[in-house]
Formats: structure tokens, C-alpha cells, sequence
């Protein structure tokens, strides 16, 4: 009998696919019935089948609403990984062994944005697994703070050899000084804006 854990996720569409086609994400992903897409597709010796919801299909799901620039549902992706499985550890996430360099980049980058998004809700009390009503805050900021950490396989993740862009929702292009451009991605080669990481 083979372990669940011999079954792999598949990767997401390229970066370009996505660019070709941002609407197709918001087909995949729609807001209503969110049951119906919050699965987890595995294969195994060739055969596809449909399992419940993983890290790594939630950590994909993440990076597609992130380069179609559909902000809202890559914050509720995000709140969704972060206070609806509280026990999914970003350090845990797998290593995608990723043979598409800029996806594998952006990924590397996603882990360490997640990371910050969580950390800043642990800061002021509220741990992943925080009731969606907080009745005693008191309580709450008494406990030990656990905090994320990036995955190892992150860090060994090597900027892209040359500069990429990516556009925003509006197909527009950031100058690589602009404020509003995301230094983490930057410091991969990767222009793009700041996403919308925050929520309390």
C-alpha cells in the first residue's frame, strides 16, 4: 500500500501561460462554491485523481492569484491557508523541484511573503489558529508566539539570471524604482508590484 505522501501535486501553469490567460484563473478558482476547487488533484503511475485540499494545492492556488493580479482571492487564499489549517507549517511546504526557473523563483519568494503576512498577525496576538471572534484577546496574547519560517529549499533557490516583469492587473509594467515594487521579488530579478499580503 503506498503512502499518501507518494503522490505528487502538479505544478501550476507558467508564468506565461498565465499572463496569456488571466481570466482562465478566475474560471478555475471561482469565488462561489469554493468546495468545488478546494481539492487537491494527485498523480500517481499516471493516473489523476482528485484528493482533499494539501499545502502544496493551496501554496499553487496562491501563486496563480498572484501573477494574474487577482488581489482578493490571493487574500483569501491567503487567510484560507493561514487561520483555516493552522497546522500547515510554511516551513513544511515540499520542495516543487521546480524545472521552470522563474516560476520556481516566485514560489521561493511566495513562501517568505506568507511568511510575513502570518508573523505580522502573531505579533499582535493572534495565532494561526485564532477563533474568527476573539472573545479574550488577553488570553490569546499569553500564549508562546510560534512563528513561520520559509522552507530550506527556498533559500537555495537562485535569483533568475536575467530581469523579468511582471504586469499588474491592468497589463501595465513597473519601473524597477518604483516604491510600490516589491523588494523581495526584486531581489530575485523579478520586477513586479507589492502584493497585498496584510490582513488582521
Amino acid at each position: 500500500m503506498f503512502a499518501f505522501t507518494s503522490f505528487k501535486s502538479p505544478l501550476p501553469p507558467s508564468v506565461n501561460d498565465i499572463l496569456d490567460d488571466p481570466d482562465a484563473v478566475h474560471r478555475r478558482y471561482p469565488v462561489r462554491n469554493q468546495r468545488s476547487w478546494r481539492i487537491s488533484r494527485h498523480s500517481f503511475l499516471g493516473f489523476n485523481r482528485v484528493y482533499p485540499d494539501t499545502m502544496s494545492s493551496s501554496f499553487y492556488r496562491l501563486y496563480e492569484c498572484l501573477v494574474a493580479s487577482w488581489v482578493t482571492q490571493f487574500r483569501n487564499e491567503l487567510e484560507y491557508f493561514c487561520t483555516s489549517n493552522p497546522t500547515w507549517a510554511v516551513s513544511a511546504l515540499p520542495d516543487p523541484e521546480d524545472p521552470d526557473p522563474l516560476r520556481y523563483a516566485i514560489l521561493a519568494v511566495l513562501t517568505r511573503l506568507m511568511c510575513d503576512a502570518f508573523n505580522r498577525r502573531i505579533d499582535v496576538g493572534l495565532p494561526r489558529d485564532a477563533p474568527a471572534i476573539v472573545s479574550d484577546f488577553a488570553a490569546l496574547a499569553a500564549r508562546p508566539k510560534v512563528y513561520e519560517h520559509p522552507p530550506a529549499w527556498a533559500d537555495r533557490v537562485p535569483p533568475l539570471s536575467e530581469r523579468v516583469f511582471i504586469p499588474d492587473e491592468k497589463g501595465a509594467i513597473s519601473d524597477e524604482n518604483d516604491e510600490e515594487v516589491s523588494e523581495e521579488f526584486k531581489a530575485v530579478n523579478i520586477i513586479m508590484l507589492r502584493p497585498h499580503i496584510h490582513f488582521i
